[in-house]
């Protein structure tokens, strides 16, 4: 006989979760699901086709709580409903990560396509409004003149706009709101195409009516986007703390989370005892800036945690944790940029995508020679396998070796030509006149070609990946590219870079160009280690500014990265990538050639706005490096 019955407490829980729990305001289909990362390359393109904007990069949503209207049965379970939103911001376009709203595969991922379409075009609201009932007003002009300008543009969307509203009208929930809300409701509705219009009484109304009291905002409809223009991502990185942290950090499922930078952080006080009642401590919980202790062996609570918080406050604690979590953070514009002049150096400009200008000598590259390998530096050393590869790339190089050519016929030169002299002896005896061109010359053919390589070695160098730190693979790669280079007889430099903020760019010269590829240059490759931030605008300034003094014809600056543009103040996310596009730009202006290899596997989703097309090149597996650089630099050279 069974005693279920008697688990009162678990029977009672299975009984309210059942009533409850889980209630979304809109159905989800399981079965018909489609993922953000499966379409994410076909939406990236189809963005930047209609016209987006291509310095925009592509990221998931994370849910965020909304305050609109709850049924009572939400009410039993629920604060508030968490939803994950379509939002453009000033550098990413962020997608649901999962959608799954109608019940079948294709018009998920038709509503996908929608919402890029709609994003490309947005509207931002004309202004702000703190009054919640004229921010729904002016929401939902931009959605109406959004719409209609994505339709205009792009007639053949009609179709598959009337069916994504057709179905999501019909799964859009009814409830019996107040008067004001109704009215907001019966416009969202309109907008869907569903029942009257009244768009143009309620939205065209001037002045703009406020919110009686007690009003919430309409439930967000999965068929329109938002703009957040003001919202600029940032790493959680800030102090110097931050480089230390990213090389034990984890990678997120790719979501990116509201944040906002607390003034003060009070953690390294004692602590303080807070005795409230439910609700209340709960809000003060979020309001009070206190010492809290962090959980130092449990990763896990450490990103399940941020993964409940809307907005996650940022501090500046002394005291460092032993847990770390990597995320992408959207912060608000007042990340502002540094007026203050660097220390002493080679002063660079810098480019300010918000300003669209330079910032005039705002970054100083501090230059010098890379250490040797020694007691305080690590010594790397290649296996057997290794020196194997390096043979064999030195061996295909010298294939690469000038020619000596042979001219014949020559007023002058070191031998005599005897088919020249037997020519002109045969016209002396006909014709009375002779060429006396009867010499041998010989000069070698050279290839006119100068390459500088740049290598990042910032901090996420240090990172493991397939079994093997990053940094040591591409110390195997630059040394088998430096002695093919060494084997053809290319003049080259190598150069590494590291920054911390815009006043302490380092880049350190491992070869210079005059310099033979002895012992002291394999001991600098050698004792290469890891950095800080990867500042890649100022990097491509120097190195162009030295590979245009070169006499050669052809000049190439050929980049070995690892990861996207960043440092640990404002230069994070577009800003990075827009200045290093620039500096790209510049040098190509200069009649340089500039390439880049990464081993970034999320490198699609900036290397190309950087480098442009064909001029960049994404190794998939890092373990291939090694090989695939010296094959790239003869396809990129024509060698």
């Amino acid at each position: 006989m069974s005693l279920a019955f008697l688990e009162y407490e678990e029977n009672v829980g299975r009984l309210w979760h059942r009533l409850a729990g889980d209630r979304a305001s809109y159905l989800a289909f399981p079965d018909a699901a489609v993922r953000l990362d499966d379409e994410r390359r076909r939406l990236a393109v189809f963005f930047r086709g209609l016209g987006g904007d291509p310095g925009l990069a592509f990221g998931g949503s994370s849910a965020r709580a909304r305050n609109h209207r709850l049924k009572v049965l939400q009410r039993l379970g629920l604060a508030e409903e968490r939803l994950s939103p379509a939002v453009r911001t000033g550098e990413l376009v962020l997608l649901p990560p999962v959608l799954a709203c109608l019940p079948e595969r294709s018009g998920n991922r038709d509503l996908y396509t929608w919402l890029v379409a709609f994003l490309a075009l947005a509207a931002a609201p004309e202004r702000v409004e703190a009054d919640p009932l004229r921010r729904d007003i002016l929401a939902l002009r931009a959605v109406r003149r959004t719409t209609a300008l994505v339709l205009e543009r792009f007639p053949g969307l009609a179709p598959l706009h009337a069916r994504l509203a057709a179905s999501l009208l019909a799964g859009r929930p009814r409830r019996r709101l107040p008067k004001a809300e109704a009215s907001i409701e019966a416009v969202v509705r309109a907008l869907h195409g569903g029942g009257d219009d009244p768009a143009a009484s309620v939205l065209d109304r001037e002045p703009l009516p406020s919110a009686p009291r007690g009003y919430r905002p309409f439930l967000p409809a999965p068929l329109w986007g938002e703009t957040d223009l003001a919202a600029v991502p940032e790493r959680a990185g800030h102090d110097d703390g931050a480089a230390a942290d990213a090389k034990t950090a984890e990678d997120e499922e790719g979501l990116h989370r509201h944040a906002e930078r607390m003034k003060e952080d009070r953690s390294d006080r004692n602590a303080l005892t807070l005795i409230n009642k439910g609700e209340l401590l709960l809000a003060a919980a979020e309001m009070v800036d206190i010492s809290r202790p962090d959980d130092e062996e449990d990763p896990d609570a450490a990103r399940k945690a941020a993964q409940d918080q809307d907005t996650l406050h940022l501090g500046r604690p002394d005291r460092k944790s032993s847990s770390r979590v990597k995320m992408d953070l959207d912060l608000g514009a007042g990340v502002a940029v540094r007026e203050s002049p660097g220390g002493e150096g080679v002063r660079y400009p810098e480019w300010d995508w918000r300003r669209g200008a330079y910032r005039q000598g705002y970054c100083v590259v501090n230059t010098g020679a890379s250490p040797e390998a020694g007691p305080e530096t690590e010594d790397w050393r290649p296996d057997a396998d290794a020196l194997r590869r390096i043979r064999q790339v030195r061996r295909q190089f010298e294939a690469l070796r000038p020619k000596r050519e042979v001219l014949r016929r020559q007023a002058d030169g070191d031998g005599l030509d005897v088919d020249a002299i037997l020519r002109a002896r045969t016209d002396l005896a006909a014709t009375g006149w002779a060429d006396d061109r009867v010499y041998l010359a010989t000069r070698n053919l050279g290839r006119d070609f100068c390459v500088v390589l740049l290598v990042d070695v910032s901090l996420s160098s240090d990172a493991w990946i397939e079994g093997r730190r990053v940094l040591d693979v591409e110390k195997e790669a630059l040394s088998a590219l430096a002695h093919g280079l060494d084997g053809c007889g290319d003049p080259f430099s190598i150069l590494t870079f590291t920054s911390r903020r815009h006043d302490d760019v380092r880049v350190l010269t491992v070869k210079d160009f005059d310099e033979p590829l002895g012992e002291p240059v394999r001991r600098r490759i050698a004792a290469l280690r890891p950095g800080q931030y990867t500042r890649m605008g100022a990097a491509l300034r120097h190195a162009a500014a030295l590979l245009e003094a070169r006499p050669e014809r052809h000049r190439l600056l050929l980049l070995l990265s690892d990861g996207k543009p960043n440092d640990a103040d404002h230069y994070e996310g577009r800003f990075g990538v827009e200045d290093s596009r620039k500096a790209v730009q510049e040098a190509r202006g200069k009649g340089l050639a500039v390439f880049a290899v990464t081993v970034d596997k999320k490198a699609e989703t900036w290397v190309p706005f950087i480098f442009g097309r064909g001029g960049a090149s994404i190794v998939a597996h890092l373990g291939r490096l090694p090989e695939a650089l010296p094959r790239i630099y003869r396809q990129v050279t024509g060698a």
